[in-house]
């Protein structure tokens, strides 16, 4: 195996969102992963961006209600082994 010493890498757009003494909400997770997702073209003709437009908000609702399910899941399952810690030593 040969390894170049001068090849170049690209690390393409970095985005960083951070938030003061609290985590992501639901919300802000949802339009992160949006981003990613879709991207709309600034030049793209109008009736595809209607489309596609469309297409992001209903896919914002979807994304939106698996991760309010699954930050519902990860209370329950936090809720669970404390629960299982505390009946162990108590």
């Amino acid at each position: 195996m040969l390894i170049n010493p001068f090849a170049s890498a690209e690390v393409g757009d970095v985005m960083v969102h951070t938030t003061r003494n609290r985590g992501h909400s639901a919300e802000e997770l949802t339009e992160m992963a949006l981003d990613k997702i879709i991207r709309v073209s600034g030049d793209m003709p109008e009736p595809i961006r209607a489309q596609v437009m469309a297409y992001k908000d209903n896919l914002r609702d979807i994304l939106l209600f698996y991760m309010r399910q699954a930050m519902l899941s990860e209370r329950v399952t936090i809720r669970g082994e404390i629960a299982a810690e505390m009946k162990e030593n108590g």
